[in-house]
Order: structure tokens, then sequence, then C-alpha cells
């Protein structure tokens, strides 16, 4: 980690200038915070009791809107995943400011020193994020995931859920996950392997403000805990991405392999930092051997991502 000094401001004023550019909006029009603030006082009366499945989440330590919850049973041999989504939607009305606002902004805006939200923050931290402080309406995509990997939607529906910890990547430890949470990530990697899947997780790079006129810069390599969540991510989505083709519809992005060039310019960044890739080695089996704990390896792994 290391400590940048900002006493004229610089970063700030460098920041404001982004944020300028490219229209990050600064605050929210006040007849989308009057319609936030209205909605949030709805109560759902339409969605499936399922307040009884033990919900937890799993985000950075301070986060607070949280989208994501998650709860596991065994079946048999597979594993059913019922991975909640914040019904977000169900908050806001077509055309209204909520709406409207949220279709100018597009996403949500981060940057080291804020973030430029997609909806108020008394929807998206409060009424409508998955806190373990009170019922929350939510999407349910149930996935089983059968001992070889493979991930198939059960069940998609409107729910009420209650989550039952907010758990951290930072501070959670095997005995607070559900039970099969290590299993689904382990199945999961071997459906990769087997099909040759590519598997790149560099470190993320953060700038934090530190409050005295400074700024920390670093990396923060993923932990087990947080690549074993990401995997759930990915159950779900293989499962709703095959329901999708089944049905014929959706729309979906592949990526395609790196051309001659860009394998020529990868290996340069391999001999300039050092790392044993051998001619006949195939780039996703060097993938498998990287370390992002280690700083030129986290270096190629972002150059790959590039």
């Amino acid at each position: 980690m290391k400590a940048l000094h900002d006493p004229a401001g610089w970063l700030h004023c460098g920041l404001n200038a982004i944020r300028e550019q490219f229209k990050v909006p600064a605050h929210f029009p006040g007849p989308v915070v009057d319609a936030a603030h209205r909605a949030a006082q709805r109560r759902p009366d339409g969605h499936v009791d399922r307040t009884a499945r033990p919900f937890v989440t799993l985000d950075p330590a301070a986060s607070t809107d949280l989208d994501q919850a998650f709860a596991i049973e065994a079946a048999g041999a597979d594993w059913l995943l019922h991975y909640a989504i914040a019904d977000v939607g169900w908050f806001v009305h077509a055309h209204d400011p909520l709406d409207e606002e949220a279709w100018r902004r597009g996403t949500t805006c981060y940057l080291p020193d804020g973030k430029a939200s997609l909806y108020p923050p008394i929807l998206s931290e409060a009424a409508a994020s998955l806190l373990p402080d009170g019922d929350r309406p939510a999407i349910i995509l149930t996935v089983r995931i059968a001992p070889d990997g493979t991930a198939r939607l059960d069940a998609v529906e409107q729910a009420l859920i209650r989550s039952r910890a907010k758990l951290a990547y930072e501070t959670a430890r095997g005995d607070d996950l559900p039970t099969g949470f290590a299993e689904i990530g382990a199945r999961l990697r071997r459906a990769e392997d087997r099909r040759g899947a590519a598997r790149v997780d560099p470190p993320e790079q953060q700038l934090e403000a530190a409050g005295d006129g400074t700024f920390r810069l670093g990396f923060r390599p993923s932990s087990a805990v947080e690549a074993g969540n990401a995997a759930l991510s990915l159950a779900a989505n293989l499962a709703v991405a095959q329901a999708m083709l089944e049905a014929g519809c959706g729309l979906f992005r592949t990526m395609a392999p790196p051309d001659a060039q860009a394998r020529r310019e990868l290996r340069a960044v391999a001999r300039a930092l050092r790392i044993d890739w051998p001619d006949a080695m195939p780039l996703a089996q060097l993938e498998r051997r990287l370390d992002a704990a280690r700083p030129a390896q986290a270096a190629f792994m972002l150059a790959i991502r590039r």
C-alpha cells in the first residue's frame, strides 16, 4: 500500500474534472428524492413468503447497497442454491421520476472519493437493500448444482426474504457460511477445468481517501471467501443462460480469443515481468498458474484483462 500526499487538492480537482467531463450527476433532483421517499414506504403484498429461509449476504464490510443474498440446502447429491436479487424494480413505476432518472444515469458510477448511485440512498442503501433489519422483496433464482458442476434453473419467483446476517469478505470464515458454500465453488471450478474456461482474477486496484489530505493506493487480492461468492453468482448466471438458450431468447455477449498481435504483446509483457511462459503452453493453462499475491504476476493478470 502506498500513500499519495495531496495537500493542494490536485487529485480532488482531477476527480471533479472527470465528473464534469463525463457529466456524472452530483445529486438527485427534488422530485426524484420525493418519489424515492414515497416508494420506500410501500409494503409488498404480492410476493411469496420465503422469510423462513436462512438467507445471508456477503460483500465488502463497508457496503450498504446489498443487492444479492443466498441460502443453500442439500437435495440428495445435488445442492440447491437460492440466489436472491433485490427487487428494486418493484419500488419503481414505469415513467415515474425514479424510472426516468435511472434511465438517464444508466448505472452507478464509482470514484475513489464517492459514487453516483442509480437510485437515491433511501432505496439503494435502505428500503431495497437486503440488510438484516427486516423483510425485503427479492427475485429468487433456485439453481440446482449437480456433482459434476452442472447448474440448472429449477425455479424463479418474486418473494419476500429476510437476511440473517451481513457477512463481510474481510472477516467471514468457513463457520460463518452456509453448509455447501465451499463445495459449490469446488464443483464449479472442476467444471471450468473440464471445459477449459479462462480464469483470471487480478487483484482489485484501490484508491481511497484517508481524510488527512492523502490517498492510499494499493492492490487488494481476492480472498477465498470472495472467490466462493463469485462462484455462486456464476452458477446463477450459467443456469439462467442455459434456460434462455433452451427457450431461444435473450442476448449473449461473447469474447473472442486474443489475436496474433495480442498474443505477441502478452508474451512481451511476460518476458518483461520475468514470467515463465513456455512456447507450447496455451494461455489458459498459464492463467491457472498465476498468483495474484505476487506483484509481477498480478500485473500480468491485469494485462490479460486489458
